[in-house]
């Protein structure tokens, strides 16, 4: 198993998120809190209830920052092939059998860049074992592939390197060191 990195970066734009939204909803609330509930022609104020309806949509939008946090990116690797978790999808089991290509690329520069580490699968993937990468799973790939400009289009799986503990050099590293030999490990960094 690969440590995940702390999740200090995502509380910290939860709590940056709950902040503004507070701030926002607290500044409506004294914006209205005036308004009265019924208006001259006898019909309920419309006015009154947005700083209810803002707070739901908050709150609904604290789901996009929620659930990264409680099903984060998971990576083990062993002899037989590959447990993943890219995002907060499922955690695919792919074996190094149906492993075509390893590669790592950083994108931008080294300092600020971000780097992912990507796999190419052959065409039996999805049968024999192995589960197949859902829309939700290869969300990091379409992350990848803009940020590269199409470069990694013709990979199946991304990873971001940065939501693990080991370096995108040590991390390809660990998981050539389990490779078999037909798969190719591409160094991009």
């Amino acid at each position: 198993m690969v440590e995940r990195s702390s999740p200090a970066r995502r509380i910290s734009s939860l709590v940056l998120y709950a902040v503004v939204c507070a701030t926002a909803v607290g500044a409506l609330v004294w914006l209205v809190h005036t308004e009265p509930g019924t208006l001259d022609s006898g019909e309920s104020n419309p006015v009154v209830v947005l700083p209810g309806f803002f707070t739901v949509m908050a709150l609904l939008g604290v789901l996009f920052f929620l659930v990264p946090l409680l099903r984060p990116p998971k990576l083990s690797v062993n002899h037989f092939g590959l447990r993943v978790r890219p995002s907060f999808g499922k955690v695919l089991l792919i074996p190094w059998s149906n492993v075509e290509e390893l590669a790592a690329i950083t994108v931008g520069s080294r300092r600020r860049g971000h780097s992912y580490l990507l796999l190419a699968t052959d065409v039996y993937l999805g049968r024999g074992g192995s589960d197949r990468p859902g829309f939700i799973d290869r969300s990091v790939l379409r992350e990848a592939n803009r940020a590269t400009e199409g470069l990694v289009a013709g990979f199946d799986l991304a990873i971001r390197c940065n939501d693990f503990d080991l370096k995108a050099q040590q991390l390809l590293a660990r998981l050539a060191s389990f490779a078999p030999g037909h798969v190719q490990v591409v160094d991009r960094l």
